[in-house]
């Protein structure tokens, strides 16, 4: 694991276990009702990852090593929740004020990068458990997600300023508070 990994994990850990955490988060990972619990899940990441792509196209769509438009899903997930039935509202949209600079929108990226890892968990147990349940959102990259995670890792790799590394630490730790906090609002 690489030096900026290993701290933005450390930074991070405790609001990604309080993600974990949540009642209808445990449930999916405990493997309890699953359809509710992602129903629950995919509502709350819209306003999140509608929000965090228009934020990452701000700050970085100009910059083209991180390949922002590549690595939005966006339409994925609205995509997912139209097959379940589900039209969130336009305005949804997560408050992503709180990220300023082009660093900290690497800390939101990395968090969105990293989650892919996750889908990566949870896709396969849905498809045999509910396999009605639309999955695109969670495939990530395929069989290639460990790959660009590893490749997105050596990038912010490439930031050795100790500032760049405090910004997009603070960017990870803003974007975890934003998602947390959206999770408590729609409960």
């Amino acid at each position: 694991m690489y030096l900026l990994q290993q701290r933005l994990a450390q930074s991070t850990r405790a609001l990604h276990q309080r993600i974990e955490d949540n009642p209808f988060v445990r449930a999916l990972n405990d493997r309890l009702p699953l359809e509710p619990s992602y129903r629950w899940l995919l509502t709350r990441l819209y306003p999140f990852v509608k929000g965090a792509e228009a934020c990452l196209k701000t700050f970085l769509a100009r910059q083209s090593e991180y390949d922002v438009l590549r690595r939005c899903r966006l339409a994925l997930l609205e995509n997912d929740l139209a097959l379940m039935g589900i039209t969130p509202s336009p305005s949804q949209n997560g408050s992503f004020d709180a990220i300023q600079t082009p660093m900290e929108a690497l800390g939101l990226l990395y968090v969105l990068e990293g989650s892919r890892k996750g889908g990566q968990f949870l896709a396969p147990l849905l498809q045999r458990t509910e396999p009605h349940l639309p999955v695109s959102y969670l495939l990530g990259y395929g069989d290639t997600t460990d790959q660009e995670w590893e490749r997105f890792c050596q990038l912010l790799e490439g930031h050795t300023v100790p500032d760049e590394q405090d910004q997009i630490v603070s960017g990870a730790v803003k974007a975890f508070e934003i998602l947390e906090r959206i999770f408590h609002e729609h409960r």
